[in-house]
């Protein structure tokens, strides 16, 4: 199992924490960073956050959140080995040629470490908020994967979607990894793990338990065997509870645990002593 840290780019984010925490990261020997996305959070929205009991997250419309492209785009020319991540870009704050763009652009300059996460989106006042369509959204999504392709392969290209309609355009620079560029799809449920069997891409559950997570794996793996699978979990607060952690996203078939709690200047001390106990001196 191969271990990431999701960066300190919201609530607090500052240049310090930021890089801080990547060099720290890269030098212990993670696989990689990760940032995650929202643009604005609006005033009042519906309780449908998937990851409380109650459907509200603990953040709200004054909470800072970084730009998560920029933020990699900074943080790869900080470093050089660790692989740079999102986790996950919601569509209705974007458009699939612009997420083409900038995905291939953050590759270029890291010389090919990018890997994008890509969700439909629970936040449908977010995107109202910036004027972007909000229905069908997993549909949007599928056909987004398909641009994203074509945008990074070929010379130039069309597409004529259901939703998305695009005359012909050549999007470039394209990455480095090309094809092979790792997509993550982000979601709980069944359409998004039959979206990422269906496309080749990895599933990147966020705050679940190792049961659900287990559950989930078995599902994606039922209809397209070997495909990744990525939890993020937040570290407990009792650090004797973190070899328990580990071991139960091991068993439930988790290639990529990314670990995130603290979002700020300890959390360099906190993945320091997490490095120690789980990664070996040299990767």
């Amino acid at each position: 199992m191969r271990f990431g840290v999701m960066l300190p780019s919201y609530i607090r984010p500052s240049r310090e924490t930021v890089l801080g925490v990547a060099r720290t990261a890269e030098r212990l020997g993670f696989d990689s960073v990760w940032t995650n996305s929202h643009t604005v959070v609006p005033a009042s929205f519906k309780p449908r956050y998937p990851y409380s009991e109650d459907g509200l997250p603990s953040w709200n419309a004054k909470t800072a959140w970084a730009d998560a492209m920029i933020t990699l785009g900074f943080v790869a020319a900080a470093t050089e080995r660790v692989r740079l991540g999102v986790a996950v870009v919601p569509l209705i704050i974007t458009d699939p040629i612009t997420l083409a763009k900038q995905a291939a652009t953050i590759d270029v300059l890291s010389n090919g470490r990018f890997e994008l996460g890509i969700g439909a989106g629970w936040l449908v006042e977010e995107g109202k908020a910036l004027g972007h369509p909000t229905d069908h959204r997993q549909a949007r999504l599928e056909e987004t994967i398909d641009v994203l392709r074509l945008a990074w392969t070929r010379p130039t290209f069309s597409y004529e979607g259901r939703f998305v309609k695009i005359p012909e355009v050549g999007v470039h620079p394209q990455p480095p990894q090309g094809e092979r560029l790792p997509l993550w799809i982000g979601g709980q449920g069944d359409e998004a793990v039959r979206i990422a069997a269906a496309h080749g891409a990895g599933l990147f559950i966020w705050l679940q338990t190792p049961a659900r997570v287990a559950e989930y794996g078995r599902s994606l793996r039922a209809l397209r065997p070997g495909a990744p699978l990525a939890a993020c979990v937040w570290t407990s607060q009792d650090e004797r509870l973190w070899d328990g952690q580990v071991e139960a996203m091991e068993k439930a078939g988790v290639d990529l645990m990314v670990i995130g709690r603290r979002y700020d200047e300890r959390q360099v001390s906190e993945i320091e002593r997490f490095a120690a106990t789980f990664l070996s001196p040299v990767r």
